[in-house]
């Protein structure tokens, strides 16, 4: 595909390391544009956009919103034919990958909760605002190492390594490696006993073998720019499929908001444009940018 790539995230994000991951894996040429960490986020307003969560894929004038969507869309129209195994069993992984994620969240340094952030994360992941958040880290890190201990023992038990089926680096691999990796070194748990390379010398050759993603940074204005005078990538979804369970036609105003957050904390406004089995799509903004979802785990209605 010769649109322009845009990945918008920030270095801490676990997400978006897991998307760059595939995208420089894949060998996808992308550029990225920083966010700040926490609201509000001017680029992506800008563009229409007040979804909240990192990180975001523009491809052309299209913009892919939710990890599991930009990680389809990468795998079936962006990926260099051959560059990333995929399987059956990926979706399998993936879920493994989310649950550790969010298990996980008890690990976050003290340091880091700072008011600002707390206030910022907590209508999307609650457990940040438990008063009793720094007694968990003790158990937290203890199931983090069970954790790892099914990475070493049964994911890696098999391979000749570094990655789970030999030398090539598979979908399966980014879906449960993105998470520790992010533990371990974003969080510290690589600090704790029992976390290091004698516990887990698999564990950790793969983490040390993953590709570095290094994209070029892309300046606020240039992304802006880059996206609002480019041309529509998607190729589907771009009118409402018969029978769709939603009952709304094109040209519809609607909003829509992620299932697991707090009800109404961060809804985005569009007119829909169409969907498909796997997508719905919104236009948002004044510059005919289109906002893609994935149909699971997001709630829409009519506005």
């Amino acid at each position: 595909m010769s649109h322009p790539i845009i990945h918008f995230d920030y270095d801490f994000s676990p997400y978006g390391q897991k998307t760059k991951l595939l995208l420089t894996a894949a060998s996808v040429k992308y550029k990225k544009c920083d966010q700040p960490v926490v609201l509000p986020r001017p680029d992506l307003e800008a563009l229409g956009i007040t979804y909240r969560r990192i990180p975001l894929l523009a491809v052309g004038k299209d913009v892919y919103a939710d990890s599991a969507l930009i990680i389809d869309l990468i795998t079936s129209k962006l990926a260099k034919s051959g560059a990333v195994a995929t399987s059956p069993a990926d979706k399998a992984f993936e879920t493994w990958g989310n649950v550790t994620f969010v298990e996980m969240l008890g690990i976050i340094p003290s340091q880091a909760l700072t008011p600002e952030f707390v206030k910022d994360r907590e209508t999307i992941f609650p457990l940040v605002k438990r008063s009793d958040l720094k007694s968990l880290r003790p158990s937290t890190v203890a199931g983090f190492q069970s954790r790892c201990r099914e990475v070493e023992e049964r994911f890696l038990a098999n391979g000749s390594g570094p990655f789970m089926n030999g030398e090539k680096l598979s979908l399966a691999d980014i879906h449960f490696i993105w998470c520790v990796r992010w533990g371990m070194k974003d969080l510290g748990a690589a600090n704790e006993a029992g976390c290091g390379k004698d516990a887990f010398p698999k564990l950790w050759k793969l983490i040390e073998s993953l590709p570095p993603a290094e994209p070029e940074v892309l300046g606020s204005e240039e992304a802006l720019k880059t996206i609002k005078g480019g041309e529509y990538s998607a190729d589907g979804a771009t009118s409402v499929m018969k029978g769709d369970p939603l009952g709304l036609s094109a040209g519809t105003p609607v909003t829509i908001e992620s299932a697991d957050a707090k009800p109404g904390a961060h809804v985005q406004v569009g007119k829909l444009v169409g969907t498909s089995h796997s997508e719905v799509v919104l236009e948002v903004g004044n510059d005919g940018v289109r906002l893609h979802f994935p149909r699971i785990g997001y709630i829409v209605r009519a506005q």
